[in-house]
């Protein structure tokens, strides 16, 4: 299909995140911990608990049934349709007390498994729709590369830990300490009619036709084909494993919480929506860093917050009152935060990886792995307590030996997901580094802002925050930051460009790929933003730069040839020495004087005086430029900070300078009286610089000396600040040039 309006996608994804959140919400009530406290107060035992824990696993197993179904119907046909049976299937579970309050256990039970059974088995055949959807809704569109697509991933994601998170508060409260059957089948049925609402949404969305698969294809096919690479097969595995891990982890919290430590239906509920603020923390965070970290660093962190969540479990021992449920506070959230935030990490890492053209058949594979681990984990973790229990130990005991095996195995698994491929992504240490700095987290919201923008005032604000709040050190938050600036570097509009640039060169270092911009724009923005490309290029330093400003030293432009020569000097590239005198000689534009002039200030160019001192005799020399050239070569002279000093005394008050270099001279051992007079001669009108020239040739025979003594004779010499520094130069006999 033709990608979609910016007006269509945004219809799209409206109607998506409202079924989605409804989806969640209904979610919340008929399965996972609110499903299995209704089996217990019911009196169901731990291997039922866990049968109906790995119910929700094998779903997935039908996703090939779904799979046969959209080759003759629309993907989103049956995803929505399918959506709607499973909500159907769970009425009959609202009769399981009856049974049981008429003696029929038997029966009661198997309407909850078979309501659960059915609910997973169309869920399972709708899933196969979840992926191209959701591909579709964040590309914007078969070949699209939307710079948010992780980003509106992990919003569904948090749109669907609000609604869950808002169901498990209102359930909490709901809830006694041991709640009737009644009250659990009332919100059963809420929850079956929210997920009928969101049905009606998901109906609405369009459909993913570029990512429905061809006659050709088969899941098999596809999957032998994909688990011949060795990158894909590491994935799936590791992949697999934590889904066991975490079917086996998460499916007994509530059984753990109530059989350790006593808590009651409300109590394991309030810690059920602590862990919806764990996976909503966790949503929040990805959101924020997986565009542009990868996803491959945060699946290694959220898998070691997963192991994280497990050591208090092995830790634990008897305990009571606020310290049981600080406890269980802590363990809810990081296990929602850390199993959660592997599982939503791990689908994009798989859409990078899988592609459009296999997403489907591939995802298959991908939920049968995430089912099988799942299944396998909450199934046999109700038959390991029941061992554990049969062996003797307590449930103290029992649960930690449970929790301590989990505990090694997700070790190993993430030591396999660190040698996962990278897909292009931030390393673990540069990901923890962004983590856990405020100011790189900082950055990224602000280039989140920047993503929404839309108005060039502002793009320019927000840039120029990124850049006053760039660090001082080196960082993957940093070169993400400086890629993404990049961008606006083909901004139509010049302030936003421009504001691009600046914000580069308040960064202590450039990333390779700005690094190429900003030589771009040397070579080919003139007159606009190309002289403030080539003074970023000389601060950082850059030194495959110097061939592009060398060129920019003839160009037309004198902003960039100014800026070209300082930098080049800022470099180092004393073989540029002719160049910049060259330039110096043959422009009469002021800035650009002043600038080649420095530049020979930075590279210390002894053997540039004479240059300096015949620009500083043309009679045509602005003052300011005049000044700014004297003072560079004073710099060269080694008469540096002491002429300064005098000579910003003389520009202010004649009589004060001249006092000062009076004493400079007596310091040094000059006769006064001699001093003075020839000082006195060389400012008359007309100058005679006799004097003063033989003084200066008594004292030093270097190139500088024959130079100025040779301009102190010129009768024409008009600019007073030249006869100043002539005078200055026999006084403070300056020390050897810097070479």
């Amino acid at each position: 299909m033709a990608l979609l309006s910016p007006a269509s996608l945004k219809r799209a994804r409206e109607d998506f995140y409202a079924f989605n959140a409804l989806n969640s919400a209904s979610f919340t009530l008929l399965s996972g911990s609110f499903l299995t406290l209704f089996a217990l107060s019911l009196g169901a035992s731990k291997v039922l608990v866990g049968v109906l824990n790995a119910l929700g696993y094998v779903t997935f197993f039908f996703l090939p049934l779904g799979k046969r179904l959209v080759r003759r119907r629309s993907i989103v046909g049956v995803f929505g349709w399918a959506w709607v049976a499973r909500h159907l299937a769970m009425l009959p579970v609202l009769a399981s007390p009856l049974l049981l309050a008429a003696g029929a256990p038997g029966a009661a039970f198997g309407l909850i498994l078979a309501g659960a059974a059915l609910f997973n088995f169309f869920r399972g055949v709708g899933l196969i729709g979840n992926n191209p959807v959701l591909a579709l809704l964040s590309e914007g569109g078969a070949g699209s590369r939307r710079q948010d697509k992780g980003a509106f991933l992990v919003t569904v994601s948090i749109v669907g830990s609000l609604a869950g998170l808002g169901a498990n508060l209102a359930v909490a409260l709901l809830l006694g300490r041991s709640a009737s059957p009644a009250l659990y089948v009332a919100a059963i049925a809420v929850g079956i009619a929210m997920g009928l609402v969101g049905s009606a949404y998901l109906l609405r969305a369009p459909e993913p036709e570029d990512y429905r698969p061809s006659a050709s294809t088969s899941v098999w096919r596809a999957s032998v084909e994909a688990m011949r690479d060795r990158h894909f097969r590491s994935f799936i595995g590791v992949y697999a494993g934590l889904a066991f891990v975490s079917g086996m982890a998460r499916s007994f919290l509530p059984v753990y919480a109530k059989e350790v430590f006593g808590q009651g239906d409300d109590a394991v509920m309030a810690y059920s929506l602590v862990g919806s603020l764990g996976t909503l923390a966790m949503g929040l965070l990805t959101r924020l860093l997986v565009d542009r970290l990868g996803a491959k660093p945060l699946y290694v962190i959220y898998t070691a917050a997963s192991a994280l969540s497990l050591v208090p479990l092995v830790l634990a021992g008897p305990a009571g009152g606020a310290a049981v449920a600080l406890f269980l506070v802590l363990v809810n959230f990081l296990s929602a935060f850390g199993f959660n935030g592997e599982e939503n990490v791990g689908q994009t890492y798989f859409f990078a990886l899988a592609g459009p053209a296999r997403m489907l058949d591939l995802g298959v594979l991908y939920f049968i792995a995430y089912g099988l681990g799942g299944s396998l984990g909450a199934g046999l973790g109700g038959v390991a307590l029941d061992l554990l229990g049969a062996a003797g130990l307590g449930p103290v005991l029992a649960y930690r030996v449970f929790y301590g095996v989990l505990l090694a195995g997700i070790i190993g698994l993430l030591f396999r997901a660190a040698r996962l491929q990278t897909l292009g992504s931030a390393t673990v240490r540069e990901s923890l580094g962004v983590i856990f700095s405020i100011r790189d987290l900082a950055s990224f919201g602000l280039l989140q802002r920047l993503d929404r923008s839309a108005a060039p005032e502002e793009e320019i604000r927000l840039i120029h925050e990124l850049g006053t709040r760039a660090g001082r050190r080196r960082s993957a938050a940093l070169a993400r930051t400086q890629r993404e600036i990049l961008g606006y570097l083909g901004s139509p509009r010049f302030d936003v460009r421009m504001e691009a640039i600046l914000a580069l060169e308040k960064m202590p270092w450039l990333c390779p790929e700005a690094e190429l911009a900003l030589l771009a724009e040397v070579e080919r923005q003139p007159y606009t933003t190309a002289y403030v490309a080539a003074r970023v290029l000389g601060k950082k330093p850059c030194p495959a730069a110097l061939p592009a400003l060398r060129a920019a030293v003839h160009g037309q432009d004198y902003m960039l040839q100014g800026s070209a020569v300082v930098a080049l000097a800022r470099l180092g590239d004393r073989g540029s020495i002719p160049l910049v005198e060259e330039l110096l000689a043959r422009t009469d534009n002021p800035r650009v004087r002043i600038a080649a002039a420095y530049a020979l200030e930075l590279l210390g160019s002894s053997e540039s005086v004479p240059s300096l001192v015949a620009c500083l005799r043309r009679a045509s020399q602005p003052r300011f430029a005049s000044d700014e050239i004297l003072l560079s070569t004073a710099a060269i002279l080694g008469m540096m900070p002491r002429f300064y000093t005098m000579y910003a005394a003389f520009m202010e008050d004649e009589a004060a300078g001249l006092a000062l270099l009076g004493d400079a001279a007596a310091e040094r051992g000059l006769e006064p009286g001699a001093f003075a007079a020839a000082l006195s001669r060389l400012l008359a009108e007309p100058s005679d610089g006799v004097p003063i020239s033989r003084l200066i040739l008594e004292r030093s025979d270097s190139a500088a000396a024959i130079v100025l003594a040779e301009a102190a004779l010129d009768p024409a010499l008009g600019y007073r600040g030249l006869r100043f520094f002539i005078a200055a130069f026999a006084a403070l006999e300056p020390l050897p040039a810097p070479r």
